[in-house]
């Protein structure tokens, strides 16, 4: 029996996914892997009516395919500038609370890539679903760091704080580094047997 699995999923609920070819995907997003980010990727509009400086809209993008045996994913962390913004004035203090949330973001598809690649699925049909629940839990468990860090840090102006925040965020990359390569493999030939 030859089996076909594929999916998609974006951890920030809002987001809708539309059919990008390559470039136009690459253009739409920066990936956590690329290069820390600048001012000017932020090309959202700011909100007058806002109290905050700047805003990071990012979130784990999840596809996964197979046939057979093996099942590809990736597992990516990616930022959106055309949901991003700034407003005047600010500087690269701010724009490093910023990044926090991006690593923040690729410290969950790092969790998200380790429990994929440990999950043992029970049935062929099943991985969607078990994908899915692992990648739901994933994303509350994101929101829910993104919301401490702006709440201990007040949005950067908890200098001590920040600085802590900082350090448990690199610390917490660095323990994961083995999960730190977006695209894996899986082999469930035990499925199939």
């Amino acid at each position: 029996m030859k089996y076909k699995l594929f999916g998609f999923l974006t951890l920030i609920g809002i987001l809708t996914f539309f059919s990008f070819s390559q470039v136009e995907r690459e253009k739409a997003y920066i990936y956590w892997n690329q290069r820390p980010l600048a001012w000017t990727d932020f090309k959202g509009f700011a909100p007058a009516s806002s109290p905050y400086v700047a805003l990071t809209h990012s979130a784990i993008v999840l596809n996964y395919g197979g046939e057979g045996s093996s099942i590809s994913f990736s597992v990516e962390s990616a930022f959106y500038p055309k949901k991003s913004w700034k407003k005047k004035n600010v500087d690269d203090y701010i724009l490093k609370h910023e990044q926090g949330h991006f690593d923040i973001t690729e410290l969950y598809a790092r969790m998200l890539r380790k429990e994929i690649q440990e999950l043992k699925f029970k049935t062929y049909e099943t991985i969607g679903s078990d994908v899915q629940k692992v990648f739901i839990k994933n994303s509350a468990a994101c929101d829910k760091t993104q919301d401490a860090y702006d709440l201990e840090t007040d949005h950067s102006k908890k200098k001590e704080q920040q600085t802590a925040w900082d350090q448990k965020i690199e610390t917490l990359l660095d323990s994961l580094a083995d999960w730190s390569t977006p695209d894996f493999v899986m082999d469930v030939s035990y499925l199939l047997e």
